[in-house]
């Protein structure tokens, strides 16, 4: 398949059936949740428990509002996305820990890490799955935009008439 060109503005890429073509994301909200693995409990004195099951999945909700309406004519619950997400998500690297491998891969040439009080860090190398930093004293945070297998689970495209725009929206569930 052939992936759709981020839209402008976004780094939000879809491969797949759905296209987010130009004029149709411009300010896209992307929410990444993750997915409930397990149960909440009490126990007899009241505290609170939960029980996990092994794997960490992330649910994904896009929307925006935008003149041009994605295709999403082809695009029906259950066919499976690559999705680059433009939402990011963040490592914290004890003092002395200077490489990290991700869970899942992430987009190798944008890659931020920066200290505790703001200031940018050096990132020596990044392959996609793992990354290795300059040495550091204090704790460094690193962000990382995922990239993802996910399977549609709902969508919806609307039209705003007087507006002339078309608010849409669509949920992921990584597989």
């Amino acid at each position: 398949m052939t992936p759709s060109p981020p839209p402008p503005d976004s780094g939000l890429e879809i491969d797949g059936p759905a296209l987010l073509q130009k004029w149709s994301a411009r300010g896209a909200h992307h929410v990444l949740t993750p997915l409930p693995r397990g149960e909440f409990w009490r126990d007899q004195e009241g505290t609170a428990r939960f029980a996990a099951l092994p794997g960490t999945k992330y649910a994904l909700a896009l929307s925006a509002s935008d003149v041009r309406p994605p295709a999403f004519a082809s695009l029906w619950p259950g066919i499976e996305l690559r999705v680059t997400c433009a939402a990011r998500l963040g490592a914290v690297l004890a003092p002395g820990i200077d490489a990290w491998t991700a869970d899942r891969p992430f987009v190798a040439g944008d890659v931020a890490a920066f200290d505790g009080e703001g200031a940018d860090h050096r990132v020596v190398e990044s392959d996609g799955m793992s990354l290795r930093l300059a040495p550091h004293a204090g704790a460094v945070c690193v962000m990382v935009r995922p990239i993802l297998t996910m399977m549609v689970r709902d969508w919806s495209l609307g039209l705003l008439e007087w507006e002339g725009r078309h608010p849409w929206r669509l949920l992921l569930e990584e597989v």
